[in-house]
């Protein structure tokens, strides 16, 4: 399985491989078909044009054969998976075949991966799948792991230079080895700006051009230090020089479009098997050069992944309850809940799961602006928070189904478990107010303070309606009048990064495995439009926490960093947090095997292409099932609770101080209620 380092919002992430893939065996020749413009190697079931193994005129030194039993000597590092850690990846009895159909609402505007239009849903898993990166990240300890790469070090003179030693096993799927001249020339292509994609130029720009030491070992200078610039350039997806080597950027974006160069993933998307605008199946290789490797067991198991374009939510959920399409991702609590009472599902031919994970997610909630009245006041930050409903939102609203935010690295690591958590308080928060001067009101029962009322103004686009309407009406309670005023979605964030704001509702996108806080709460981009300081903060503390992190090689101890950041943030009350889901709801029919815990702890959906296989029983009890009513399978557990209980079973070594971890009971602000589990209905 591959995933991408997520960063928020519709900012870009660098590709970065977090987990592991699999396919079959070793073998195979190419046929060349040209569709569309562009060239395309396609797989077939015959031998490698080159066989696997090192090229004998390579010395060990420079990576040849021998190299793994020198390279320790030379400071090379690499790293495996334990046999305790593999069963929390893969299962081994996953058995290969069969062909799995689901549903997205948009066909990809290209199969790229490199340049306009690449960074989307769709793009990224098909490119996941057929495409590799240097290395990987062991999803337990965060730990690099080998992909095209098999050994790495870095430079300890100045910790910005960077080797690779690419696994001389390597090949693509038109059977050419994978060499440092295809990881210069992926990095060319990322950096060339006639790819029409300014942030995949600005994240590879922070480095040098890559120098080949040899066939096999590349080196790479970061301009700045940062940890995180090795982790970037290892994610640096490679293609084929041979194929796109000769190319400027211009002629890659006419010439493959959806026609996709070689790449060497355990997956292949055949020109034959896309139907533009409705659909798009993606084949597994029996020639994955890696196929055979012990951290590649028990994964992508299916023959044939398709996907089918349908705009219509309730058009997938019918295609679904048909059986045109093997799994449904829920993204409605109110469809949890009503929409599975029919007859399959209460027979068990379908399943419900959600899928507790550790998979970060981004914040949301209300957005203050500190710069200016009121909201340069803490006292009515503060004040908000503890007048903004959550528990009485998520119960009438939203079905217990979420979780309330209490940190600003939400289900991570780096969220600190002595963070307050913030609950409503009226009483307090009337406190507050008077404490901050606005100790009467006027005859509309507004708060006046020096003679001004204590009115806001926000703007809200019509689905937010339901949540700001009763947080409107509490706040009136407690004597400030919150005017809302209808907008749509690009103007207010557009109003926001202008600064032209009182408080605004912002749902950032997926968290970061890594997180990068400097875009978010870096002092010097606190009073610069169009970057994401929303809210005008600063805090020298929280500065030197976020540069001392950037240096730091050792996870444990940018864990107690960020730590520290967290409950500063969390003092700062920049945010009136909201809530999230630590889950990921799926339906399916019910003819698949999965390991226990269903996805990877930090994994996404698309885990389950990588991880699920076809159950033969199953899927013949299934068959039989849709003609015969008497046939009944167990329903089974509907919430997996494996990674939670995982995490308990094993806390962090270290608290925020960096001591031996403690029990200590964060405190509650606001109310005895102390709560941050979801509900279950």
């Amino acid at each position: 399985m591959n995933l991408s380092a997520l960063t928020k919002g519709a900012r870009f992430a660098a590709l970065l491989a977090i987990a592991v893939t699999v396919a079959g065996c070793p073998s195979n020749k190419t046929s060349t078909d040209s569709k569309g413009g562009g060239s395309m190697a396609i797989a077939t079931e015959d031998k490698f044009k080159v066989p696997a193994g090192a090229d004998p005129t390579i010395s060990a030194e420079l990576g040849g054969s021998g190299f793994e039993k020198i390279a320790a000597q030379s400071g090379w590092q690499t790293s495996s998976l334990t046999p305790d850690q593999f069963r929390y990846i893969a299962d081994t009895n996953a058995k290969k075949g069969g062909k799995v159909t689901f549903a997205l609402t948009e066909f990809p505007a290209t199969f790229r991966q490199y340049g306009k239009d690449e960074n989307s849903q769709a793009t990224r898993m098909i490119n996941n799948l057929v495409y590799e990166s240097l290395i990987q990240v062991n999803p337990l300890t965060l730990e690099f792991l080998p992909s095209l790469a098999s050994h790495w070090k870095v430079d300890s003179s100045d910790r910005q230079t960077y080797y690779f030693r690419i696994d001389p096993n390597a090949r693509f799927s038109d059977g050419h080895p994978v060499t440092t001249e295809d990881v210069i020339a992926s990095f060319k292509l990322a950096i060339d700006s006639s790819i029409l994609s300014p942030a995949t130029n600005a994240i590879y720009g922070e480095f040098d051009l890559p120098v080949a030491v040899s066939k096999y070992i590349v080196k790479v200078r970061s301009k700045t230090a940062n940890w995180k610039n090795m982790l970037t350039f290892g994610g640096l997806t490679v293609l084929p020089a041979h194929v796109i080597g000769g190319l400027g950027g211009k002629d890659y974006l006419s010439k493959y479009q959806y026609d996709m160069v070689p790449g060497s993933g355990p997956y292949i998307v055949l020109p034959t098997e896309v139907e533009k605008q409705k659909s798009v199946t993606i084949t597994r290789r029996t020639n994955w050069w890696q196929g055979d490797y012990p951290i590649n067991r028990g994964q992508n198991n299916f023959d044939k992944i398709k996907v089918l374009i349908v705009a219509d939510e309730r058009l997938t959920l019918e295609k679904f309850k048909k059986g045109e399409l093997d799994f449904y991702l829920v993204a409605r609590a109110s469809w949890w809940k009503d929409e599975f009472s029919f007859d399959e599902a209460q027979r068990g031919l379908i399943q419900k799961r959600k899928i507790y994970t550790d998979d970060p997610v981004g914040v949301s909630g209300f957005v203050f602006n500190m710069r200016k009245p009121p909201f340069d006041d803490p006292k009515i930050r503060e004040a908000f928070i503890l007048l903004f409903h959550r528990e009485q939102l998520l119960e009438k609203l939203m079905f217990n189904a979420y979780t309330m935010l209490d940190s600003y690295f939400p289900n991570t690591p780096y969220a600190n478990p002595n963070d307050p958590k913030y609950r409503y308080n009226p009483e307090r928060a009337a406190q507050l107010l008077a404490e901050a001067g606005y100790t009467s009101r006027n005859s509309e029962g507004v708060l006046v303070k020096d003679g001004k009322p204590l009115v806001i103004e926000m703007g809200i686009t019509q689905d937010l309606e339901r949540i700001v309407t009763p947080v409107q009406q509490d706040l009136k309670a407690a004597g400030i009048q919150l005017n809302l005023r209808n907008t749509d979605q690009t103007s207010q964030f557009k109003m926001m990064n202008e600064r032209n704001f009182n408080i605004g509702w912002i749902q950032w996108g997926g968290g970061s495995i890594f997180p990068s806080p400097k875009n978010e709460y870096r002092s010097n981009l606190a009073d610069v439009p169009n970057t994401n300081n929303l809210t005008g903060f600063k805090n020298t503390r929280a500065d030197q926490l976020m540069d001392q992190e950037e240096l730091t090689f050792d996870q444990g101890k940018r864990v107690v960093m960020l730590r520290e950041l967290d409950s500063i943030l969390m003092e700062s009350k920049q945010y009136a947090l909201a809530w999230y889901a630590p889950y990921k709801r799926v339906a399916y029919w019910n003819k698949f095997g999965a390991p226990s815990y269903y996805l990877g702890r930090i994994s996404d959906w698309s885990a389950l292409l990588s991880m699920w296989w076809i159950d033969p029983d199953k899927q013949a009890m299934v068959t039989k099932g849709k003609s015969d009513k008497a046939v009944k399978m167990d329903v089974g557990e509907s919430d997996i609770m494996f990674w939670p209980k995982y995490d308990k079973e094993h806390p962090p070594a270290t608290t925020t101080n960096g001591t031996a971890a403690t029990s200590t009971t964060p405190s509650v602000v606001g109310s005895v209620k102390d709560s941050n589990k979801p509900s279950i209905k």
